[in-house]
Formats: C-alpha cells, sequence, structure tokens
C-alpha cells in the first residue's frame, strides 16, 4: 500500500514539476453554426451508347440540346448551365473466352452543372431535365449566401470556447490563466445536405410523383488550437 501511495506521489510531482517548467495550457475550441441553404448546383447526366462513336455523340447531342431547351422553358438561364465533363469510351464485350475482348459498341456522357437559385425548385428542375433526356443525376450541392458569415461566426465561437476551457484548466491547477500565446486555426468544413429521390424516378409507376429534395441546413465548424500561459493564483492577489 505504501508502494501505491508513493508511486501515486511521485506521479503528482512529476506532473507538477512538468507544468512549472512549461507554465502553459493548451486547448481545443470547437463551435458549429446552422444556416438554411438557399440555393443549390445540379449535376445532370446524359448518356447514350451505339455501335459508332460518331452515332452515340449525334444521339447524345440531340438529346443535351433537348434537355438545356427544357430547362430555358422551365427559367433556367444559360449562364447557369454549364458543362463538367464529356467523354467518349468503348464499351467491351467480355463475355468472349479470348486474350482481349471486343469493342461492341461506344458510350458518350455529357454532363452538366445546373445552379438553381431557387431552393424550392430543385425537385422539379431535376424532373424537367429527366422527362426531356437526362439519364443520370450524380448529386445536389446545397449553398448559402451566408456562407462566409456562418464561418466567421463559427470561428468567433470556437475562440471563445477555447478560452472557456482554458480557464477552467487553469482554475482546477491551482492558477490563473495568463497571457495568449498562439492560436491556430484548423480547416474549417461544412456539412448538412440531403438528396431524397422519388418513386416516381426509382421505380415505374403509373402515376408519378415529384422529385422530393430536402435540405437539412449546413453546418459550419471551425476548430482552433490555443496556448496560453499559466500564473500562479498568488501572483494576482
Amino acid at each position: 500500500m505504501k508502494k501505491i501511495l508513493l508511486l501515486c506521489l511521485a506521479v503528482l510531482l512529476c506532473v507538477n514539476i512538468a507544468f512549472a517548467e512549461d507554465g502553459t495550457i493548451s486547448v481545443t475550441g470547437t463551435a458549429t453554426i446552422t444556416v438554411e441553404a438557399d440555393r443549390a448546383s445540379l449535376t445532370l447526366g446524359v448518356r447514350t451508347n451505339a455501335k459508332d462513336a460518331a452515332e452515340a455523340a449525334q444521339m447524345n447531342a440531340d438529346k443535351v440540346k433537348k434537355v438545356i431547351d427544357a430547362l430555358a422553358e422551365a427559367g433556367i438561364p444559360e449562364e447557369k448551365i454549364k458543362t463538367a465533363y464529356y467523354y467518349v469510351s468503348p464499351v467491351y464485350d467480355y463475355s468472349s473466352f479470348s486474350e482481349e475482348a471486343a469493342i461492341k459498341g461506344y458510350q458518350v456522357s455529357n454532363t452538366l452543372t445546373v445552379s438553381v437559385d431557387e431552393i424550392e425548385r430543385v425537385g422539379s428542375i431535376i424532373d424537367v431535365a429527366l422527362d426531356h433526356g437526362a439519364n443520370s443525376c450524380d448529386g445536389v450541392t446545397f449553398q448559402s449566401a451566408q456562407s462566409r458569415g456562418a464561418y466567421d461566426q463559427a470561428l468567433m465561437a470556437a475562440i471563445e470556447e477555447g478560452r472557456r476551457k482554458a480557464e477552467l484548466m487553469a482554475k482546477a491547477m491551482g492558477g490563473t490563466l495568463g497571457d495568449l500565446i498562439s492560436c491556430n486555426e484548423s480547416s474549417g468544413n461544412y456539412t448538412g445536405a440531403r438528396f431524397a429521390r422519388s418513386a416516381a424516378i426509382t421505380e415505374d409507376t403509373a402515376v408519378g410523383a415529384s422529385t422530393q429534395i430536402i435540405s437539412e441546413g449546413l453546418d459550419f465548424s471551425a476548430t482552433v488550437q490555443m496556448t496560453y500561459s499559466l500564473r500562479e493564483a498568488e501572483e494576482n492577489e
């Protein structure tokens, strides 16, 4: 029992000595601010297949034009529609047991990025594109005009949280918080978008419902690493 007590006392002494030599407190402050999304970016695509590459490309061009025209009629201006990527690739036949697979045709894919400024219209815009030739939707990215302000608020809150924790630690150690020595910002991030596709798209139903798109809000998080000096309590008495 005495050995255990002596060991614990030795550990405490080591901690106190290390603390006295360093004389600092390091903390991590984290905070999150949530804002509502007010616009979105859609990734819509048209994929076509044919035995000849030129034929597949022409089929694709015709369908993409119909999609763009339909989006324009739905109120999406031309400057809000951009080409994300375009590729032509061979389609191979792997059914044979030969060493080299034979080319059985070509696939052309044209993917568009569509910006929608009215968040409530996202689902209907997807429906318009799918009804007029688009056959893929690779995702919906939600955005907010309040992004910069939200992150700034999160950063300030993270610093306040870091100081609060440092003050608690200093008090628990029998001292008081000293000067701020360093404050480093970690990379920020935001999350919180959800994409829900309706049965009208995923199933062959007689009566189709419109695509439902739901945003749960955007979470902007900030993290800071802070180091303070520690003062002995009697210094301020």
